[in-house]
């Protein structure tokens, strides 16, 4: 698999190509933008979706997310702020990112963290 940098189809920031088993990824993203769009592109490759329908892409959504994000990262950060923007800047992520990762997570898992986050560990 390959990542190229060239303008993806439609104005999108990037897309799967599943025939050639490429990325292409928009030149002109910026750090954050190109870290995110290349890991959800990723999650296509991952589950080698072919066309774009809203299922595969919150799954590749939440798993691109599951990569970006380490819960420890995200309780460190939840501890100093609860906005949304403030904490996706702290882990160099894009907001939705931070969405699909609280998403993503099980019942148990948002249990720990939340515990984690108030100050009372398991």
């Amino acid at each position: 698999m390959r990542i190229i940098y060239k303008r993806p189809p439609n104005g999108w920031w990037g897309a799967w190509d599943p025939d050639r088993r490429r990325i292409l990824l928009h030149p002109d993203l910026g750090h954050i933008q190109r870290r995110s769009t290349a890991w959800h592109e990723l999650g296509h490759a991952h589950y080698e979706h072919v066309g774009c329908n809203p299922k595969q892409e919150l799954q590749a959504r939440a798993w691109a997310a599951r990569h970006l994000i380490r819960t420890q990262a995200f309780i460190d950060a939840a501890r100093i702020t609860d906005d949304l923007i403030s904490i996706a800047h702290r882990l160099q992520v894009m907001p939705d990112d931070v969405r699909a990762w609280e998403r993503s997570l099980t019942l148990d898992e948002l249990i720990h963290i939340r515990k984690e986050i108030n100050g009372h560990p398991d």
